[in-house]
């Protein structure tokens, strides 16, 4: 690469696993709506494990390239994605790899407007149904409440807004914030239990 490309593009040759902020709670309605699309949830998944270019993200995800980059470029007007490195492939062509500017987000749907939250009414259900389907003191415990799937998943999701907050000003490597995701839930879970 010449010098003239090196100051052109200083992110060209970086190493991937930089620290990300590891949560972020979303308030913004357009941010919370952007972020509810399935598939633009699916790209920050997997670019919370490693950067990856748009063809990369295309081919894991079955997708063309003008669809991941009509996503991609949605994202990152919103300031969920950077650009984490440029590389300049052999024909010539830049190619830039994508990482999110949080590991995990979590909408806050009680500060959201009632036609923004119910898009996460669905994501809400499956995140409570995977928690009672699941083994445990907390879950059984959970089980015995008899209440309605629905209601347990908005007071879910309350509880993990609730305790993310407390991990705000964390910062995890590119691929290494799982064991504090399952710490979140963990503590909404058993938060959620004490209440009642």
């Amino acid at each position: 690469m010449t010098a003239q490309a090196k100051r052109r593009f200083p992110e060209v040759g970086r190493e991937q696993g930089y620290r990300v902020k590891f949560v972020e709670v979303i308030k913004d309605s357009d941010a919370a709506k952007l972020i509810s699309d399935p598939m633009r949830r699916a790209i920050l998944n997997l670019l919370r494990q490693k950067s990856m270019s748009q063809s990369e993200l295309a081919e894991g995800l079955g997708l063309t390239d003008g669809t991941v980059n009509y996503h991609l470029r949605l994202l990152r007007a919103m300031g969920f994605l950077r650009v984490a490195r440029k590389e300049l492939e052999e024909h010539g062509i830049m190619q830039k790899f994508y990482a999110p500017t949080a590991y995990l987000y979590i909408p806050d749907v009680e500060s959201l407007p009632k036609e923004v939250a119910r898009y996460y009414y669905p994501v809400n259900i499956e995140r409570i149904r995977g928690v009672l389907s699941g083994g445990g003191e907390e879950a059984a415990k959970l089980r015995q409440l008899n209440k309605d799937v629905d209601e347990l998943g908005e007071e879910m999701a309350r509880e993990l807004v609730k305790v993310a907050r407390g991990y705000a000003k964390r910062e995890v490597s590119q691929g290494e914030g799982e064991d504090l995701v399952n710490e979140i839930y963990t503590k909404a879970l058993a938060k959620l239990n004490a209440v009642k």
